[in-house]
């Protein structure tokens, strides 16, 4: 990737043309101030800005009414295959709204230009109503491939059993949404299904599916001057390698991480057809085990550890995952184990059944680990092969006054894989030379060591008894009344009204 490179952050421009509804045909290039591109593992789409300098008038001789269409071809420089360009000169981009408009002297004028993937343009006019018979996989490539009509490359990983699905008058991401939250991976049966945009196409697979992949950068910090090499030229591996900046945003959020049920939840089901309610409780280091981390890589074996403490809350032994604060009820309908309201002419059953037991409570917790897990923002040179929901290694420095016994340099937390929750790519223009710099937000909800848990560190509780001042009804004074913890005695009629 680096050979003809000159520096870490080089882009080519092929191609940027607007495309206008009069169809008129003008190259950006010599107006562009700054280019944005929006990746995330959470947005169905890919979006961006456009920031052009105008002194011809073009937003009003164009004109640009947010009609128009963006073509565009970009590659770090040097870079030939095309899994480092970022091509859409055949899949058009569609512009959708004109912002910030100002004049800024000479006859020039400011503004930005928004863009979206043409295909959330189509969804916004199509509305689905029809029924499927078919894995939830296959339901998302109908609608990706017959309702969007999309010509991207779309990676899709295989979900296990026949869906039987009426949609009810639905654009078509909502039922792929739906179909991401229900849906269950053959592979070992993993609920966590992810439905993105990158540059290089839709994606429709697990968590597991991104942790099995190999990284494809490791960043980390240099000191000043450890990237000048012997002949005095600054190397441009290590620059591409190179933390500029960084931010840590997340470090675990312990009432957030209670009440969404990430430690521990109910899930009460209500069997309509069989007149019965069953219950489970997941828990969260009971389940770690079984659950896919990106630390162990699903088929490396590393060890892994969960990013809560075990350590007990009270001499019970209870830890954070052994209260379950969050309840789920849902409905379902059953047939033996299939899906009881849809049958075939036959008289069979073979459908796959509103099963929540089987991805609700596990999928709510591992989107909540990688929302609120270690989470960290970074500054970095840009290069058109990375993508959100790829993995990287970080390694970010051991920062403290005292040094460790065993001189660690990195940070505990803040080292080894980490996935790219989303990631925004700004091409500069108006530098010389031009440069790409990307802002990533990396995530990871697995830790390399173990975190300690003492058997009697119990979570600390005063000791003594509880004083209850009471304000008399007619305001002329209090009473006072002391009683033993967890015993609130003398509760009259009227105290509970």
């Amino acid at each position: 990737m680096a050979d003809g490179l000159q520096g870490a952050g080089d882009f080519s421009v092929d191609k940027l043309d607007l495309i206008t509804t009069s169809g008129l045909r003008v190259n950006l290039i010599p107006n562009v101030v700054k280019l944005t591109i929006f990746e995330d593992i959470n947005q169905s789409c890919i979006s961006g800005t456009i920031t052009l300098q105008d002194s011809m008038n073009l937003s009003s001789h164009g004109p640009i009414i947010g009609q128009e269409f963006l073509s565009m071809k970009i590659r770090t420089s040097s870079v030939q295959d095309d899994d480092g360009i970022i091509d859409f000169t055949k899949n058009l981009l569609a512009v959708h709204s004109l912002t910030a408009r100002e004049k800024i002297g000479n006859n020039v004028q400011l503004y930005n230009l928004s863009f979206v993937s043409m295909e959330l343009v189509k969804n916004q006019r199509i509305k689905v109503k029809k029924s499927f018979t078919l894995p939830w996989s296959d339901i998302v490539l109908s609608m990706l491939v017959n309702q969007l009509q999309t010509k991207k490359d779309i990676f899709v990983e295989k979900s296990v059993g026949v869906k039987k699905y009426i949609a009810p008058n639905i654009r078509p991401l909502d039922v792929v949404n739906t179909a991401r939250d229900q849906s269950v991976a053959a592979y070992k049966s993993s609920p966590t299904y992810m439905f993105y945009e990158t540059l290089k196409g839709f994606n429709f697979r697990t968590l597991a599916s991104l942790y099995n992949e190999k990284p494809t950068m490791k960043y980390t910090t240099f000191e000043a001057g450890a990237l000048v090499g012997k002949d005095g030229v600054i190397d441009v591996i290590r620059d591409l390698n190179n933390v500029l900046g960084y931010e840590i945003v997340a470090n675990n959020d312990t009432l957030l991480n209670y009440r969404t049920g990430m430690y521990a939840s109910e899930l009460i089901k209500h069997d309509i057809r069989n007149k019965s309610i069953s219950r489970k409780v997941y828990n969260y280091h009971d389940n770690f085990e079984n659950e896919d981390h990106i630390v162990s890589g699903v088929k490396e074996g590393k060890t892994e550890y969960p990013l809560a403490s075990s350590v007990a809350l009270n001499p019970s032994g209870q830890r954070v995952s052994d209260f379950p604060a969050r309840t789920f009820v849902v409905p379902t309908s059953l047939h033996n184990r299939s899906d009881g309201q849809h049958a075939t002419p036959d008289n069979t059953y073979p459908y796959e059944a509103y099963g929540a037991e089987k991805w609700l409570q596990r999928r709510n917790s591992q989107m909540a680990q990688i929302r609120t897990g270690l989470s960290v923002n970074i500054i970095c040179h840009g290069n058109t092969y990375v993508n959100a929901g790829q993995k990287v290694i970080l390694n970010l420095p051991y920062t403290a006054a005292l040094k460790t016994a065993d001189g660690q340099k990195n940070d505990r937390f803040y080292k080894g894989p980490f996935l790219i929750k989303n990631v925004r790519h700004d091409f500069s223009f108006d530098k010389s030379p031009q440069k790409h710099k990307m802002i990533m937000s990396l995530v990871k909800d697995s830790i390399e060591e173990p975190l300690d848990s003492p058997l009697d560190n119990y979570e600390p509780f005063a000791q003594g008894d509880v004083t209850i001042i009471k304000q008399k009804e007619t305001y002329d004074g209090v009473e006072v009344k002391t009683v033993p913890p967890g015993i609130f005695g003398g509760i009259t009629k009227s105290d509970d009204t």
